[in-house]
């Protein structure tokens, strides 16, 4: 399997040279990229996914910074920081079912990761467009909790994996637009699982205490090209 992705890899990285081949250069659909570096100022908006009490922060728009850096020829090193303008629903576990909802807040969720980036023309763009796909590992953070019912999204590790595509016009500036999902784990307190007066739970028994849930992003972005 590894020498299967070793090879992969070296195709990948090879394909744009090869590409050109019966091309004029001035003609060729394949661009060499001039810079190493970008910022990149991303918008977008994240989908919380699996949260069966519905009180972790949910659904909604984001902005962040990105920046990544060329190591060797396809290869890059990426990093984000993201911030998701969620809110959420407050819950009293101990109050039966119709008034178990006490209102909702800000909740706001950070997000830091660490990536490995694939561009997968190599250190060219074809027709201005450069296709990539990213791996790697950070951390969610949010101070959303309620010391009533002891539930507390934390600051859990997350998986982070995705791909997009740049736009590289020529100069120092350049569009993106990608997905990203980061995947962690999220817990419920005991307390979701006792009954209330009205022999209502927030969750039934058979519900994990703890699993991995998923917070996907679709962003765009302007990135600022330098270092040759």
């Amino acid at each position: 399997m590894k020498a299967f992705l070793f090879g992969v890899v070296a195709l990948l990285a090879a394909g744009p040279a090869t590409a050109q081949v019966g091309h004029d250069p001035g003609s060729s659909p394949y661009r060499d990229l001039e810079y190493k570096q970008e910022f990149t100022s991303l918008a977008g908006y994240v989908r919380t996914r699996h949260d069966p009490a519905g009180v972790a922060p949910g659904s909604a728009a984001m902005g962040g910074l990105r920046y990544e850096l060329t190591l060797t020829g396809p290869l890059a090193l990426s990093a984000d920081l993201i911030r998701t303008f969620s809110n959420r629903s407050v819950l009293d576990p101990a109050r039966p079912l119709a008034s178990r909802l006490v209102g909702t807040e800000s909740a706001p969720v950070y997000a830091a990761d660490v990536a490995l980036a694939l561009n997968l023309t190599g250190r060219k763009s074809w027709h201005q467009i450069v296709p990539q796909v990213r791996a790697g590992l950070g951390a969610l953070s949010s101070s959303a909790k309620d010391d009533s019912s002891g539930f507390k999204f934390g600051t859990p590790f997350a998986f982070t994996f995705g791909g997009g595509l740049k736009f590289v016009p020529g100069g120092k500036l350049q569009l993106r637009a990608d997905i990203t999902d980061r995947v962690f784990k999220l817990s419920y307190p005991d307390s979701y699982y006792r009954k209330a007066s009205d022999n209502t739970a927030v969750l039934p028994e058979t519900t994990p205490r703890s699993f991995y849930t998923h917070h996907a992003a679709l962003t765009v972005g302007v990135s600022y090209l330098f270092g040759r």
